[in-house]
């Protein structure tokens, strides 16, 4: 089993924030032009409170490799999270119930969106600062008093220093976080995860909403979905797509769950004709009609120098594709254990 370590998840559930952690090893770059081009742009003069009611852009670093926004109030409105959402959050019934009883609210509803950027990712320790609306700032200082002791007992030690969090996981790994307004709270992890770092980040600084790149593709997304996210193609993340025949500068786009799945996705080549050549080649993978039946909607397209992909599934299909992915990964592991 892999080794659970990221800092910033064990803080947001320290908080209630979250159910789980993030297993680190399963799952913009500067000066290129691409999804988090460093453009040198000037800092801005902000302070928290003036943050804090704008664009969570303010508050992200501009050299990100990947960005990420999750809309948690639309999705937990959808069909697909009410059908799903039982057996993904089974294994955290018990703390989550825990929580309540102990703090006097439920985290799942508390939250109501989570934006990050991080950096690094191709490491063993990435960095970045982490956005999330939602919680309330006097109900969940409260309950931090409340949770320190039992998070003493699984090896993690928090402390707070006046509207500071700061949390150490029991391999070391810090993370540190305040509240900007009565219900948004910025985190840090990595080397900047100290009282210092996070005020910093909470005041706003070489942020992205100072990289014209990244403004300019973060324009065409639609940030209302339920998933989007944008990242730096020379993330070393990336490395191994050049295999595919194509070397992104960027990729960004959404998905958005309701009772189905729709995701709208874009690749940004080099040139023009990178696009095309892709475009070419997936076409012809994509008009097989055994793989056409699989989706209500599959289209590649060429837009300049970014690939466009349109994906729409019905529940049924979802459903359908699911267990047909379900089987092939059955009948591989099959085979590599030395099954029938």
């Amino acid at each position: 089993m892999v080794r659970t370590r990221i800092g910033w998840l064990a803080a947001i559930a320290a908080l209630g924030l979250a159910a789980g952690a993030c297993k680190k090893n399963e799952n913009k770059g500067a000066g290129t032009g691409s999804a988090t081009a460093t453009t040198g742009g000037d800092k801005t003069s902000a302070t928290p409170v003036a943050v804090a009611g704008g664009d969570d852009l303010a508050l992200l670093p501009v050299d990100s490799e990947l960005v990420m926004g999750l809309n948690f109030a639309q999705l937990q409105q959808s069909a697909l999270w009410k059908q799903y959402s039982p057996k993904i959050m089974e294994k955290a019934a018990g703390d989550l119930a825990d929580f309540k009883a102990d703090c006097g609210f439920d985290p799942m509803e508390a939250i109501k969106s989570v934006t990050f950027g991080m950096k690094g990712l191709g490491g063993d320790k990435p960095d970045g600062v982490i956005v999330v609306h939602g919680p309330d700032k006097a109900k969940s200082m409260a309950c931090i008093e409340k949770e320190k002791a039992k998070a003493a007992a699984k090896g993690t030690e928090i402390t707070v220093d006046g509207d500071v969090i700061l949390i150490k996981d029991k391999s070391g790994e810090p993370t540190a976080f305040t509240f900007i307004n009565d219900n948004t709270m910025v985190g840090v992890i990595g080397a900047n995860a100290t009282k210092d770092g996070v005020l910093a980040a909470a005041k706003g600084g070489s942020t992205l909403k100072t990289s014209p790149a990244f403004v300019e593709m973060y324009s065409k997304i639609n940030t209302k979905d339920s998933i989007w996210g944008l990242a730096n193609g020379n993330s070393p993340a990336f490395a191994k797509m050049g295999a595919m025949g194509l070397k992104p500068k960027a990729i960004f786009g959404s998905i958005n769950v309701t009772d189905g799945l729709t995701l709208d996705m874009r690749i940004r080549t080099e040139k023009p004709d990178d696009a095309k050549g892709f475009v070419a080649t997936m076409q012809g993978q994509i008009n097989n009609p055994q793989v056409k039946q699989m989706f209500d909607k599959l289209e590649v397209t060429q837009d300049g120098s970014d690939v466009k992909i349109s994906v729409a599934l019905s529940n049924q299909k979802l459903q359908q594709l699911t267990q047909m992915l379900g089987g092939m990964m059955g009948g591989m592991m099959g085979g590599s254990m030395g099954g029938p």
